[in-house]
């Protein structure tokens, strides 16, 4: 490791002269294992320090990785305060050793930190795809970092810059942070509040008001049995749904009192479900085909309910009738990226995001649209994962000029059917989002080890009140779920997402829960809507709370939890096996309450 002394002298220099009272350290990494270390000023000014580093200068230091800690990112084993990712993941100050990473999942610009110095909110505003948020223990000594490696290293796409923003009083806690990320998201005017976008948009209004029903119509054998599929050696495509099913189900829905709904029709396309994506058209046959599916829209708007359709423009299988390779995302070496997996059309590739915009989503939309549907259209994968980079000569992107074509394509959704849904909650697709199938994969039950203590809603934190989140994959069918998702998801804010067919994977890999909705008979349709019905009724009671913002998300007693919201009314959650008391009112064990006017 090599430590440069002369810069660190000049820097305190220039730090006692101009009265800073912060440095950060950078540790460059390169290729040879060798570590160089350096101090660097941080400003700061009106509370806010600013600190960048040029992508002339990246680029010429030929580092593999930097890491930048500043001096008060640092904690001791036993102080009083907390660490944040963006995915929620927190932990408090209590491990010897250990080291936890944000890397994949970094849903936003944004991380933060509690100790007994201070607490800020760490913003980053350049090269803020992809990069890295770690928090190590060493001996009882804590540091959190933002690191830049792989290609935002070695080939960064523009400058970095990272803001530090110095929080106090009650914005010193996990809604502070979160608060001081949405409000810079909402100053710049990258995000709207939902409330007003909603006041403008009948259709999102309908929306927010809906718990999303997901209909999986036709697949395919999943995992497949042949990975590259041709016509002549394609699976066969097995309908469970059948468009004139989907109206029944709509019509029992009615019947049972659910007077708001929105339905996504998964696997309608031919081929059914990822069968033959890009390629859309015409409606899988087996369902009914094209104008059974015009007559299942037109009855299902008839009774009142929204309807979308499924789409995925990410991923892309040989047997598509428009294939060709040139349209495909490419590596650095001219090769394809790791794909999304195999799924019913075999073995995926990626789609370059302006080639997916240019020749299939400008077109495909409006022919969808042209079905009658009408609602926050699904576009598949999209928002879950990062924005990828393209290096194929004739369509280069960095991931910034990726991020700006998916969100072409989401602007087209609002456009055609009046609002745009997606898997995830990535925020390159904040502006444009307004409702995610679901924000994290993870089990809440099993964060707790390593430095990390719990998962917290901070992505709700930020963006409840701007777009509509369900927050696991195992709070879809929540009221079918044991009783812990259905709390998690009141807990988490969440908008109720139900799912026919939800398990419908050969190898039992069922990342959304054994609860699962069926209508083969009609006795699983009675039971299936039952539990909608269920479903509904709660959250006819929240549904105003998704046009407010999340304020704060704590602990209060063992196993119980206080979301407080910008309407001043509060959740309390007991996840206890006993009854707890909060702010004078007893909450039943395994149960919550909303509260009015409990403004903390």
């Amino acid at each position: 490791m090599v430590l440069t002394r002369t810069l660190i002298l000049s820097v305190f220099a220039v730090s006692a002269m101009a009265g800073i009272g912060a440095d950060i350290e950078l540790a460059w990494t390169y290729p040879d294992g060798r570590v160089e270390k350096e101090l660097r000023s941080l400003p700061e000014t009106d509370g806010v320090s600013v600190f960048s580093l040029p992508r002339a200068e990246i680029l010429a230091r030929g580092a593999s990785s930097v890491s930048l800690t500043p001096d008060f990112a640092r904690a001791k084993k036993g102080d009083d305060g907390f660490w944040v990712f963006s995915s929620g993941e927190c932990g408090t100050f209590r491990c010897d050793n250990g080291t936890a990473e944000c890397c994949r999942w970094q849903l936003m610009s944004v991380y933060g930190m509690k100790t007994p110095e201070r607490t800020f909110a760490a913003i980053v505003k350049g090269l803020k795809y992809y990069f890295t948020t770690r928090v190590t223990a060493k001996d009882g000594e804590y540091r959190m970092s933002c690191v830049l490696d792989g290609e935002l290293c070695q080939s960064p796409y523009e400058d970095f810059e990272i803001e530090f923003h110095r929080l106090e009083g009650r914005d010193a806690t996990m809604g502070g942070i979160a608060r001081t990320y949405r409000n810079y998201q909402l100053e710049r005017g990258a995000v709207k509040p939902l409330k007003e976008r909603a006041a403008a948009n009948a259709i999102l209004k309908e929306a927010m008001d809906s718990p999303e029903i997901r209909i999986r119509q036709a697949w395919k054998p999943v995992p497949p049995v042949i990975l590259e599929q041709t016509p002549e050696v394609e699976p066969p495509v097995t309908p469970y749904v059948t468009f004139d099913r989907v109206v029944e189900i709509a019509s029992a829905l009615k019947a049972a009192g659910v007077k708001n709904a929105e339905l996504c029709l998964v696997g309608w396309n031919i081929g059914g479900h990822d069968g033959r994506w890009p390629q859309a058209f015409p409606a899988e046959p087996t369902l009914g085909g094209d104008e059974k599916l015009k007559a299942c829209v037109k009855a299902v708007r008839d009774m009142g309910y929204l309807i979308v359709p499924h789409g995925n423009y990410l991923d892309a299988y040989r047997i598509a009738d428009s294939w060709d390779e040139e349209w495909l995302t490419k590596t650095a070496d001219g090769g394809l990226p790791k794909s999304s997996g195999a799924w019913g059309g075999g073995m995926s590739a990626r789609i370059c995001p302006l080639r997916a915009y240019e020749r299939f989503v400008s077109r495909d939309m409006w022919r969808m649209g042209a079905y009658g549907f009408k609602g926050l259209g699904y576009f598949d994968v999209v928002s879950i994962v990062p924005a990828d980079e393209c290096h194929d000569p004739r369509h280069p992107l960095n991931r910034a000029e990726s991020a700006k074509w998916w969100g072409k394509g989401a602007a087209l959704s609002k456009k055609v059917f009046g609002g745009f849904a997606s898997e995830g909650a990535f925020d390159h697709f904040a502006g444009d989002l307004d409702s995610a199938l679901y924000v994290s994969f993870k089990d809440p039950r099993e964060e707790n080890k390593g430095l990390v203590d719990r998962m917290a809603p901070f992505p709700q934190l930020v963006y409840n009140g701007v777009f509509a989140m369900n927050p696991f994959t195992r709070t879809v069918n929540f009221t079918a779920q044991e009783k812990y998702w259905q709390l998690k998801l009141i807990e988490f804010g969440g908008r109720p997402t139900f799912y026919f067919y939800s398990k419908f994977k050969s190898d039992g890999k069922n990342w959304m829960g054994d609860g699962d909705l069926r209508c083969a008979t009609d006795k699983e349709l009675a039971e299936s809507v039952a539990k909608i019905k269920e479903g509904y009724d709660a959250y006819a009671r929240l549904s105003h709370l998704q046009y407010e913002f999340m304020e704060n998300h704590e602990q209060v007693a063992n196993g119980v939890f206080r979301t407080t919201w910008s309407n001043g009314e509060s959740i309390i959650v007991n996840y206890g096996e006993s009854p707890a008391t909060v702010d004078g009112a007893t909450v039943a064990a395994s149960g919550w309450i909303l509260l009015p006017n409990a403004r903390q």
